[in-house]
């Protein structure tokens, strides 16, 4: 279906470590309040919250049981309604700013049979939970259950797991990267990641609704640490952060309005390109990867025009 236009935020730049010439200082200044504040240091804190409150102590898992994935699988269940079911009613069903900073006029699609029930938000609503909410699940009681018979490397200095807490961002840009290449390979594009793309007009339950093939890739990043010190705090951490991030990025809104006159930054209009255009941007921003290898996309007009042209070439090959 073609694009109702909407809101078009203004071309983004590299992040400044990338830029040329490089800047250091200006990048921890970015990394800090652009990357980190406030979305990412919210997802630390939700995830803390989860850890010490929401979740048994590591004890019960030193004899995994089914019924420790489906606490597990309920507490995601719970907080996913609550986190992005909240932001869905905000934007989506009390439309609070209209179509302010919507990336597309359209809403979210109704009676047409390409999704799950023939409605957009109950497909995405499925995949989320029951899919998504369950691979996370049972990949978080593994990994605890691993560092409960003490079978892994663990940190176990406060400053350590702040700093591999940190990391993680980094570490889930290249994660991220490189099982979504592979997801747009055929036939995996077909068997599994089409489900997700679908979505052109992208909503908060977006985020991952996801086939369980794409759930399994994308949900993996918790097992970098079956290899390098971690502990269970981040591979919380690691989960809330998959589940969760995703839905402010595909919120359809660029930004989220508080009040008249204020405003803060919302959606992720890098991965919207993606959405939009299917070739461009597989990655983070924060690890340029699609810049390096060709397939970045600023959101201007000249941009634009060389994916244009990319794909012809590619077509004539």
């Amino acid at each position: 279906m073609q694009r109702a236009k909407g809101y078009d935020p203004e071309p983004m730049d590299l992040p400044p470590l990338f830029q040329s010439p490089s800047r250091p200082v200006a990048m921890l200044r970015w990394f800090v309040t652009r990357f980190l504040w406030p979305q990412s240091l919210t997802w630390i804190a939700l995830a803390a919250l989860v850890y010490h409150v929401f979740t048994p102590g590591l004890g019960r898992f030193a004899s995994l049981g089914a019924d420790d994935v489906g606490i597990l699988w309920l507490r995601n269940t719970i907080l996913m309604v609550i986190v992005i079911g909240g932001q869905h009613w905000w934007l989506h069903i009390r439309k609070a700013q209209g179509t302010q900073f919507k990336y597309e006029e359209r809403w979210l699609a109704k009676n047409r049979k390409s999704f799950t029930f023939d409605n957009q938000t109950r497909d995405n609503m499925f995949w989320t939970l029951v899919s998504g909410g369950g691979i996370a699940a049972l990949y978080e009681a593994i990994m605890f259950r691993l560092y409960a018979t003490e079978s892994i490397p663990q940190l176990d200095s406060v400053w350590a797991i702040a700093a591999m807490t940190l990391a993680v961002f980094w570490i889930e840009g290249l994660h991220f990267y490189l099982n979504h290449r592979l997801l747009h390979v055929d036939p995996i594009y077909g068997w599994a990641h089409a489900l997700h793309h679908r979505n052109a007009n992208t909503g908060p339950w977006t985020g991952i609704s996801m086939h369980p093939l794409e759930h399994l890739l994308y949900l993996s990043l918790p097992f970098v640490f079956l290899v390098i010190p971690g502990s269970p705090f981040i591979a919380t951490f690691c989960l809330v952060y998959l589940m969760i991030s995703p839905s402010p990025s595909h919120s359809g809104f660029d930004r989220f309005k508080i009040g008249q006159d204020r405003d803060f930054h919302g959606g992720d209009h890098f991965h919207n390109l993606h959405h939009r255009y299917f070739e461009v941007n597989y990655g983070m921003l924060l690890l340029p990867f699609d810049k390096w290898f060709g397939t970045f996309h600023d959101g201007s007009q000249e941009a634009h025009e060389e994916m244009k042209d990319r794909k012809r070439h590619e077509a004539d090959l």
